[in-house]
């Protein structure tokens, strides 16, 4: 589906206006940016539209170009440089937002312009609080605009002819989203409106969850019908919903259902999703020991699953894990999922998804090396590391203290980074509309009440199953030495198959078997250090989430103590790797089960794929092995449903297979927009699982 507003018209207005924006203080070049940003939107309309949506831009522009003001200083520079060196990347994620739209549904944005007024009597130059203001009239420019173009298409119809709904859209379009909404249609207008909004004030076009969707706006819903409005006109103007969901960039839209509760309108979205098979949104499909047996028959479906969808969320075990991240227990329970797995509180947090994925790799051949680097030559090396190791305990310690050393590099990085962006390109829309922000003039960066770190722990299984074979053929059997494993893992096994195939036959994670046993250490060890540098607002969250990263980030590094060849996908998400995979999912249950997931809070989704057969045939069994993950601690549960034989036909023959939706990770997409390597890691891991 093409997509009608993303990153291009950014690109566009940085070198279209250069000149006029860069002389610019940042919070007057955000708003100007922001004002032009809106004007240059072409409204559109269409025949089936129930509210208006459709804001259109499609001028090209590939080149990105920064103000001098944004370009980072050199420390910095060098440091991300040091960080790349071991396998490391730290940015500040503007992305994977999670809005109040309760409250503007409720209140709607003229509460937030007199809560500025408000501040401004108090200091009245204040350049934040005067950049809320300006993008807050620029929106409304924004609808003033659309709406005089309703009138030239109402007036386009000869009056006989001339349609009701049109005056409705009119009508709505006047109202929301700077009054409160009415009615079901208010209630999509003015989520749509702020939805399509937020990545464009945040240049990050991704993972912008609708939160606990079906809770909140179920009020609306039944306000509707009792004013007559049909179950299928609903359904109509979902359908437009969602098709507008999916015609700009934000391909991991999240929607929540369920929970405590599932309603009506909950009911009505899982039939959606199966009628309209699109990507998105993602559905979170939350799940207590309550849910009862109708829910489940809804969403154990064969249809829902060959999409990707839902995404199945423990409802307790994201609450224990938000506690565990400091968040008082009444405020944990209102807590909305957004895609990549977010768990989080709408509108009080600034989440950097991304903020810093850690080679966890670097840690243990630093570690098992005496702090030099095993796959790589460096011109450092960690100090202070043992020499020589010889048992399972002085491989610990060494672990944990190389882990200490990179990450006490990498994540005061991030704060620096995150420092730079908040005084260079700050987003005084969003900011608006997060707790705190407007009061204490800020940019959610440092106004919000959270602010979200998540350090995603790449190749963290890998680490551990390649400490469980260093155990057994190193330390306990003594079958072969240190120093010829390195030499083995320089070469890429070349020359060393027999100890290859000796480091893949041990245990691995995901069969549980004693490697699990492996896997709780390592994830003890890094959750600990990663904690210990929270402070104040600020919350580095720990991860087990990759997406598709785990094939590039794979692809950058050499062989590993597990038997995985250089350059090849490093395990995926909290699952195991694909060569360890097996075709009975309880073992891969099992085992993440019992990793402590409340301590990674930045999330550990695990992949499994079944056969549509199996789907078919076997709802209530897959729905007590979902149900048995989640109470047993689990948090996020990601399925697929398509043969590993129809995603091969995709790949030789991709113009047959256009419709083929496959699930990536905190999102769904169709299988022939993958590049190469993730589809053939998507063919082999289902291979493995036998489906």
């Amino acid at each position: 589906m093409k997509k009608f507003c993303d990153g291009n018209i950014e690109r566009f207005i940085r070198n279209e206006y250069y000149d006029l924006l860069a002389p610019l203080s940042p919070t007057e070049r955000f708003a100007k940016k922001f004002d032009l940003m809106l004007s240059l939107l072409r409204p559109e309309l269409r025949e089936n539209d129930e509210f208006f949506g459709w804001l259109i831009f499609d001028e090209k522009c590939e080149i990105d170009r920064l103000f001098p003001d944004e370009e980072l200083p050199e420390a910095l520079q060098k440091a991300e440089e040091k960080m790349l060196s071991f396998g490391t990347r730290s940015k500040v994620d503007r992305g994977h937002t999670l809005i109040n739209y309760e409250k503007i549904l409720k209140f709607g944005l003229s509460h937030y312009e007199k809560e500025i007024e408000r501040e401004l009597a108090i200091t009245p130059n204040d350049p934040m609080l005067l950049a809320m203001q300006s993008t807050l009239s620029s929106v409304r420019s924004l609808i003033q605009r659309t709406l005089s173009f309703l009138d030239e298409q109402i007036a386009l119809t000869e009056p006989q002819e001339k349609p009701k709904k049109l005056q409705t859209i009119k009508h709505s379009l006047a109202t929301v989203p700077f009054s409160p909404a009415r009615d079901f249609r208010d209630a999509l207008q003015s989520i749509w409106i702020i939805h399509f909004l937020t990545p464009l004030a945040e240049n990050a076009w991704y993972s912008i969850s609708l939160g606990r969707f079906d809770q909140y706006v179920y009020p609306y819903y039944q306000a509707s019908l009792a004013n007559g409005m049909t179950r299928a006109e609903a359904k109509k103007m979902l359908r437009q919903f969602y098709e507008l969901l999916n015609s700009y960039a934000d391909g991991a839209c999240l929607l929540n259902i369920g929970g405590e509760e599932y309603n009506e309108l909950s009911e009505l979205i899982v039939e959606c999703q199966k009628e309209f098979s699109l990507p998105g949104p993602i559905l979170a499909a939350r799940i207590t020991e309550h849910t009862p047996d109708r829910i489940w028959e809804m969403l154990v479906d064969e249809k829902l699953f060959s999409m990707g969808q839902p995404t199945f969320y423990g409802e307790d075990a994201c609450v224990r894990a938000l506690m565990e991240k400091g968040v008082p227990e009444d405020k944990a329970k209102q807590f909305a999922n957004s895609s990549c797995m977010g768990i989080g509180l709408a509108g009080e947090e600034f989440d950097s998804m991304w903020g810093c994925v850690f080679s966890v790799s670097a840690a243990l051949e630093t570690a098992l090396n005496g702090g030099a680097f095993v796959t790589r030559e460096l011109p450092w090396r960690i100090p202070n590391i043992r020499e020589k190791i010889t048992t399972l305990d002085e491989l610990y310690e060494a672990f944990e203290a190389s882990a200490t050393y990179l990450l006490d590099f990498a994540l005061p990085t991030y704060l620096s980074l995150a420092k730079h962006s908040e005084e260079t390109t700050p987003d005084c829309f969003v900011s608006l509309l997060t707790e705190n922000c407007i009061k204490e003039r800020r940019d959610r960066i440092s106004g919000a009440p959270y602010h979200n770190v998540t350090v995603e722990c790449m190749g963290m299984v890998n680490v551990s199953d390649g400490i469980c074979a260093m155990d057994q053929l190193v330390f306990r059997e003594k079958k072969y030495t240190l120093s010829e494993i390195h030499s083995a893992l320089k070469n890429n096994f070349d020359g060393s198959e027999d100890l290859r195939q000796e480091l893949l036959a041990c245990p691995k994670f995901g069969q549980d078997s004693v490697a699990d046993e492996y896997a709780i250490r390592v994830a003890e060890i890094l959750q600990k250090i990663i904690r210990r540098h929270s402070e104040g607002r600020v919350h580095f969250c720990p991860s087990l989430h990759t997406l598709k990263s785990n094939i590039r980030y794979g692809s950058e590094w050499g062989a590993g103590y597990d038997g995985r060849s250089a350059g090849t996908p490093l395990a995926k998400n909290g699952g195991s790797s694909n060569f360890a995979r097996s075709v009975r999912p309880t073992s891969l249950v099992l085992s993440a089960s019992k990793l402590p997931q409340h301590k990674f809070f930045g999330g550990q989704p695990i992949d499994v794929s079944f056969s549509a057969d199996t789907v078919r045939e076997h709802k209530k069994e897959l729905a007590a092995l979902i149900s048995t993950y989640l109470q047993r601690g689990g948090l996020q549960f990601q399925v697929n449903a398509a043969s590993s034989k129809t995603l091969r036909a995709a790949y030789e023959n991709p113009e047959q297979y256009s419709h083929l939706i496959v699930r990536v990770g905190g999102f769904s997409l169709y299988f022939n927009t993958l590049p190469d390597n993730a589809k053939l890691e998507f063919i082999e891991r289902f291979e493995k699982e036998g489906t």
